[in-house]
């Protein structure tokens, strides 16, 4: 089969209006998806993610992919997100959900809206943006207070470039 692009959609829950378009490979897996959608959004790499690729959160566990470490450690073992998308059988109007960082819950719906024929060199990016993703920790919405001593603590924050969305 040649290789095909996946294009989907990632609509942030609880956010209204912010949006994200993404394209991947068919010769990816779920964890080079996952990478895409934190490099969309903005997201720090720390933190557990699954898929339900039947749209449902917390759904049944036929459709559930998640994390790598998560799923070797579930008892019983749970389906890896190495899975490959070209062996997923996706379809296009196929809505996926996807929660990132189990305690936060951070929710998004995943549409397939465009199956194209081809898969180019890029592996996965982010093609538009909608609206701003709130950042997942409270202490990035204001500056840390300086200390009664007047000696402030610097702490550097990594953000992803608006340029290279690339995952």
């Amino acid at each position: 089969m040649s290789q095909q692009t996946y294009v989907f959609t990632a609509d942030l829950i609880g956010c209204q209006g912010v949006r994200r378009t993404i394209l991947v490979r068919d010769d990816l897996t779920l964890v080079d998806l996952h990478y895409a959608l934190q490099s969309a959004f903005g997201w720090d790499d720390d933190q557990l993610y699954s898929f339900w690729l039947h749209g449902t959160f917390w759904g049944a566990e036929a459709e559930h992919y998640t994390h790598p470490y998560h799923a070797a450690a579930s008892d019983p073992r749970g389906r890896s997100a190495v899975a490959r998308l070209d062996e997923l059988a996706l379809a296009e109007g196929q809505r996926i959900a996807y929660v990132f960082d189990f305690g936060r819950e951070q929710r998004v719906v995943l549409e397939l809206r465009e199956i194209r024929a081809g898969g180019g060199r890029t592996l996965a990016r982010c093609i538009e943006r909608v609206g701003v993703a709130p950042p997942l920790r409270e202490e990035l919405l204001a500056p840390e207070p300086v200390p009664e001593d007047g000696q402030a603590t610097v702490e550097f924050v990594a953000l992803m470039s608006e340029e290279g969305d690339a995952a």
